[in-house]
């Protein structure tokens, strides 16, 4: 599941921006590296059938990250995660299994998202990826 604005929580709600919302994933590029193996993808989703993450505001600096993915014609939700954002970087403590450490916001306008996710699992897999939002109507 990224881009170049730093922003905090106060300074979207000032400028209109807020990181509330539904977001559909238009793109995601990135790696998953192991000690023996780096796989890599570049890949867009014109029809915005892939992802949707549903960011909600659920205390002072925590939200709520809620992920779907479509399957079959149905959005299917994951497993929802409770990170919280300091400045323009959302962080996950403790480390969890499977789930980044960090998302720095790398844009966020009126209609655009772009995330950059970083993690590991325990370090035997290692990953870097950026994914571009478009919010949904």
């Amino acid at each position: 599941m990224c881009v170049n604005f730093t922003s905090c929580s106060d300074d979207d709600e000032e400028q209109g921006f807020s990181i509330e919302g539904t977001w559909l994933m238009q793109s995601s590029k990135g790696y998953i590296e192991t000690a023996n193996n780096k796989e890599t993808w570049d890949e867009s989703y014109p029809d915005l059938q892939e992802s949707k993450l549903i960011i909600t505001k659920v205390s002072n600096n925590k939200y709520r990250f809620e992920e779907h993915t479509y399957n079959n014609g149905t959005w299917e939700e994951e497993d929802g995660i409770y990170p919280e954002l300091s400045g323009n970087m959302f962080t996950i403590t403790p480390h969890q299994l499977d789930v980044f450490d960090t998302a720095e916001i790398k844009y966020l306008d009126e209609t655009k998202l772009v995330l950059e996710f970083i993690g590991n699992d325990y370090d035997q897999e290692w990953w870097r990826y950026t994914c571009t939002f478009i919010r949904a109507k």
